[in-house]
Order: C-alpha cells, then sequence, then structure tokens
C-alpha cells in the first residue's frame, strides 16, 4: 500500500468516525426541512382566504397602513403579495435581537392578521439545529463543528472516489452495484463504496453550499470568485437634493412600477420596506418561473419612486445564480422537485455511511493483531 493511499484511509475513518454523528445529524435534520413550506401550506388554513362576492382586494399601500395601525409598536419589514384570489398576504415584524422574526398570514380582503404558519417555530427551531447546532440560533462552536462537518463531506467525497480509483476497480458494474453475495466487512465495505461513488456529487454540492451559512470567509471568497468583484458604489447626494420623506415612500406609486412591469403575469411579490430613505427592493416571482427562488429583482429610489435597476432572473449568469439561489442550491430547489427529491434521498443515506463505516472499524479492531497491520482493503 502507498503512503499517499494509507494517509487518506487513516484521514477517512478517523473523520468518519468524529464527524459521523455530526454529519448525520444535520443530514436528518436538512431531510426535515426539505418541504417545509408545503407542509407548513397543508397544515395551515390560515394560509387561504375566503373571497367575497364583490372580490375587492386591499392595495398594498392600504395593506401597509393597515398592518402598521395594527401594531403600531412593532416594525413591519416585508409584505408579500399574492396573485391568486384565495390565498392569504404574508407579513413580516422585526423581533429584539436574538429572536427570530415573526411572519403571519393576514386576509387581504378584510386586513385581518390570521396567525403564524403551523410548523414555522418548530422548522425553525430545526434550522437553527440544522446550522448552529442550537435551539437557540447563531452559537459560535456549534457554527464551527458544522463548517468541520461541511469540509469532511467534500473531503469524504473526493477521498472515497480516489481511493476506489487507486485500488484498481474500473469495471462500472463493480462501482455502481453492490455485491449483495458478500457477508460481514466486506459487504459492509461494499454498501459503503457503491454509495459513495452514486452520490459523491450530490454530496460535494451540499458541503460547498452548506458552507456559505458556517463560514465568512468562504462566502466572502465564493462572493469574489463568482460575481464580477466590483463593490457597489454608494450614491452621494448632490447639491439641493432632499432626502427621502422620514414618513417613508408612496407605495402606491411604488406597486404602480411593479404593475408597469409585471401587469398580472406575476405569481408573487415581495415588498422589501427599509427605514425611511433607504433604497426599495422588490422581489418578483414571474409567471412561469422554472422554481419558487427564481426572483426577479426590482431597486427603486425612495424619493422619485422610480424604478433604478431592474434584474430579472432569466439575465442572471451562472454564477450570479448561484450566488442568489444558494439556499436553492443546498435544498435542490434550484434543480426543481427532481432535485429535491435526489438531496432528500442523499441526505437519508448519510446515517448509512456512518454506520457501515463504525461496522468495518469495529470488525477490523477485532481482527487486528497487537502489532500495527496496514489496511488490507
Amino acid at each position: 500500500m502507498s503512503r499517499t493511499r494509507f494517509i487518506l484511509l487513516r484521514l477517512h475513518w478517523f473523520l468518519g468516525i468524529t464527524l459521523g454523528a455530526s454529519l448525520s445529524f444535520m443530514a436528518l435534520s436538512g431531510v426535515t426541512m426539505s418541504f417545509e413550506d408545503e407542509i407548513m401550506l397543508a397544515l395551515s388554513p390560515q394560509a387561504r382566504v375566503s373571497v367575497p362576492a364583490e372580490g375587492q382586494r386591499l392595495s398594498p399601500a392600504q395593506m401597509i397602513d393597515r398592518l402598521r395601525e395594527l401594531r403600531p409598536g412593532e416594525r413591519l419589514m416585508s409584505l408579500q403579495v399574492e396573485q391568486r384570489a384565495d390565498l392569504a398576504w404574508t407579513a413580516a415584524f422585526q423581533r429584539q435581537k436574538g429572536q427570530r422574526n415573526q411572519r403571519v398570514f393576514v386576509d387581504p380582503y378584510r386586513a385581518v392578521i390570521q396567525g403564524e404558519a403551523t410548523g414555522a417555530a418548530f422548522f425553525d427551531t430545526v434550522r437553527n439545529l440544522h446550522r448552529f447546532l442550537s435551539p437557540g440560533g447563531n452559537n459560535p462552536t456549534g457554527r464551527l463543528i458544522t463548517g468541520a462537518s461541511a469540509v469532511s463531506l467534500i473531503f469524504f467525497a473526493l477521498s472515497g472516489l480516489w481511493l476506489r480509483w487507486s485500488a484498481g476497480s474500473r469495471s462500472l458494474r463493480d462501482w455502481l452495484r453492490p455485491d449483495c453475495r458478500l457477508t460481514g466487512r466486506a459487504l459492509y465495505r461494499s454498501l459503503h463504496q457503491v454509495s459513495g461513488s452514486w452520490l459523491a456529487l450530490l454530496y460535494l454540492v451540499s458541503a460547498c453550499s452548506g458552507l456559505w451559512w458556517s463560514s465568512e470567509a468562504y462566502r466572502q471568497g465564493v462572493t469574489w470568485l463568482l460575481s464580477d468583484g466590483a463593490a457597489p458604489v454608494a450614491r452621494m447626494k448632490k447639491p439641493g437634493e432632499k432626502q427621502a420623506s422620514a414618513s417613508g415612500p408612496d407605495w402606491q406609486r411604488v406597486w404602480q412600477r411593479v404593475e408597469q412591469q409585471y401587469g398580472t403575469h406575476y405569481q408573487s411579490a415581495l415588498l422589501l420596506i427599509p427605514p425611511p430613505g433607504k433604497t426599495i427592493r422588490i422581489r418578483v416571482l414571474p409567471e412561469g418561473a422554472t422554481q419558487i427562488r427564481a426572483l426577479d429583482e426590482l431597486t427603486i429610489n425612495p424619493r422619485t419612486q422610480q424604478v433604478t435597476r431592474f434584474a430579472p432572473y432569466r439575465n442572471q449568469s451562472a454564477g450570479e445564480r448561484i450566488l442568489t439561489d444558494m439556499d436553492a442550491l443546498h435544498t435542490g430547489a434550484l434543480f426543481g422537485l427532481p432535485g429535491r427529491i435526489a438531496l432528500v434521498i442523499s441526505s437519508l443515506c448519510m446515517p448509512l455511511f456512518f454506520v457501515t463505516g463504525l461496522l468495518m472499524y469495529r470488525k477490523r479492531r477485532r481482527q487486528r493483531p497487537a502489532r500495527f497491520k496496514e489496511y488490507d482493503e
């Protein structure tokens, strides 16, 4: 056995034993969140509204004013407008630092808050556990462990493929089909290797995208690599130019810009409500979008209510789409329903690698002689 192969094998099983449980937990918690939007929608009757006979909805501007009246002491952060007549709109209110922001359904016909989605608190806890190993949110130690686990998953995928290749296995049949005639350690090894060959690419996608939330340095590096590298230039106030009104923009005129651009050819429009004087951003899911994160973005001047930038999703480069859709890439939603199912299957298989790895290690330890012996792959 070559020295390189020996070292890689040692690192492979050592990291598997030390971080395998963490990876398995992250994988299973990720599966729990894979279809959270669909699950919460199915469990939330408050996400639907009864359409009155006249069918007249409030305008977004009227709804924003009404929500501020209903909750005067809270900051309204966003309002998501739905095109479908029977769907409730969604409003987000800011909470204190360390608490999750609250998203509630509102009736667009009666301006009534109908409550949070069923299961919202549960999925928020699962998300914190998945990212930080802590139900309460950001945990530096948990973030470090999840980041190390993601890096180890990249190592597992690449080293596992190299170890199989260097072992002399060239038959496609051997690579893609386990030999179920084997028993004991040989069977565990076959299942471990074949499953890894099938799922290596999916694990690389999961790990490389998961590091986006674990490491700020990684996030900055990927952003620099995939973007044009130009930092946004702050717009300087010209002499004599007035600041936006402290009361905020004219949302009626802002919404008119959306209607001028799309008419009724959209599925939803998310109005991000900034502090007074700050740039307004609106994310629109157009009609016929390939996936739920295929959002166009409009940037609007808060003083003039004119569109200063229009960025359709279809015009984005591959790098811009990855940066915009990192969450969709991580969950597989970027590739539609087949991609989501594939990522779920790969996550469900993660405990298989941990268990088969432990079984192989245990059997090898039992068979190991008193003196040092190399791996006999």
